[in-house]
Formats: structure tokens, C-alpha cells, sequence
């Protein structure tokens, strides 16, 4: 009887671990994911990760994002982050702020596989800093260009 009862459990945190390690290895590459790992299940922080079908629609693949309140210990950690994986984007549009970037956009290579990915940040009017993660396919970036880039 406890045989049946453990199997399913088994199943479901096997089904987890392996979605969360697709999740991660899309960014293992970039420093901002020493952020997700450290943060992301701190008490305060908001950490929201989609793949599959909850983006179909999107026309992305994967979705991170970590929202959290505003420490500078936290921010100082982020803008280092920031500043190691911006050297690979081939297009980055930032507002800077006091000498710290509050809002940033940063298109990277893609991958070999013809995907686009992402990094996005902004620090919110209400003491937030939210860091945002997406890869996608070729049609993304007419998505994310239509939402995070305002036309000049």
C-alpha cells in the first residue's frame, strides 16, 4: 500500500526536476541565472517559469522572470550580472539612472538552433526590480520588439 502511494510522488518530483533543468540549461551560459538560482526562492521574491504550450501563443519557447523588492545588495549583484552578459548582446538599449541601469534591453546571439533570446530589466517605480529571461523561435522578436520597444 505505501509502495502505491510513493510511486506517484516519485513520478511527479522526477517530472519537475526535469523540466527545471530544460529551464535552466537554456541560460547556464549567462551570469543572470546566478540570480534565478540564488533569489528565486527567497521569501519576497516572485520567480514565474513557462514553457511549452502556456507560450505557444507568444511564439516563445521559455519564460523566466524574478521580481523583487529593492535591496542594493541585491541590485549591485544584478548590475554586475547585467554588465557580464550585455557584453554578448548584439543589441542592448538601456536607460541609465544615477550610474545604475534601470531599465535595460539586451538581444543576444542566437542560439544554433535558430532561437532568440532575451534579457530584459527594469527597476519599478515601487522599489522593484524585476529580471526577465525569454527565448524564442524567429517570430519572437517581432513580439518582443512590439512590447518592450517603444518606437523614437
Amino acid at each position: 500500500m505505501k509502495i502505491k502511494r510513493t510511486f506517484p510522488r516519485l513520478l511527479i518530483l522526477f517530472l519537475l526536476l526535469v523540466t527545471s533543468g530544460v529551464t535552466v540549461q537554456a541560460q547556464e551560459n549567462l551570469r543572470i541565472n546566478t540570480v534565478f538560482e540564488k533569489y528565486g526562492k527567497q521569501k519576497g521574491a516572485t520567480m514565474v517559469v513557462l514553457s511549452g504550450k502556456a507560450l505557444h501563443n507568444y511564439r516563445l519557447d521559455k519564460y523566466r522572470s524574478i521580481t523583487l523588492q529593492y535591496n542594493r545588495t541585491i541590485l549591485d549583484e544584478i548590475q554586475q550580472c547585467l554588465e557580464t552578459d550585455k557584453k554578448q548582446a548584439h543589441q542592448i538599449k538601456e536607460v541609465i539612472s544615477n550610474g545604475i541601469i534601470s531599465s535595460g534591453y539586451y538581444q543576444l546571439p542566437e542560439e544554433e538552433n535558430q532561437t532568440n533570446r532575451y534579457i530584459l530589466f527594469k527597476i519599478g517605480d515601487d522599489g522593484t526590480a524585476t529580471l526577465i529571461y525569454m527565448e524564442g523561435g524567429k517570430d519572437s522578436e517581432e513580439l518582443i520588439n512590439r512590447l518592450f520597444i517603444k518606437k523614437e
